[in-house]
């Protein structure tokens, strides 16, 4: 069952309960800070995908990684329906693996 209060920030972030997760194992485009116009609707796409796999599930696990990022956010691989949302976002186009540090430029 797929908590009411997980809820999508953007392509690989959420949120629940009003705590912000950023999702492991890939990087999405940014929405909020893109460098051009291509990232920025790459980042839209991603976000969208990913709220419609939330929507299509019916089944979500969040494993937490005993670290925070940078920013303080907490850092868990979010299964839905068993399936790594990583791998969906990866072999679609929307995301890149991402295991940390220097992160490639989507322009």
């Amino acid at each position: 069952m797929i908590p009411s209060h997980l809820t999508v920030v953007d392509g690989d972030t959420v949120r629940l309960s009003g705590q912000s997760i950023r999702l492991v194992g890939f990087d999405t485009p940014e929405t909020y800070r893109a460098e051009c116009a291509s990232e920025r609707r790459l980042g839209d796409a991603a976000t969208d995908r990913l709220r419609d796999l939330l929507a299509g599930a019916s089944s979500a696990q969040l494993a937490y990684l005993p670290r925070r990022d940078q920013y303080g956010r907490d850092l868990a691989r979010l299964m839905l329906d068993g399936q790594d949302v990583a791998d969906i976002m990866v072999g679609e186009g929307l995301a890149r693996r991402y295991t940390g540090g220097h992160r490639q430029s989507w322009c």
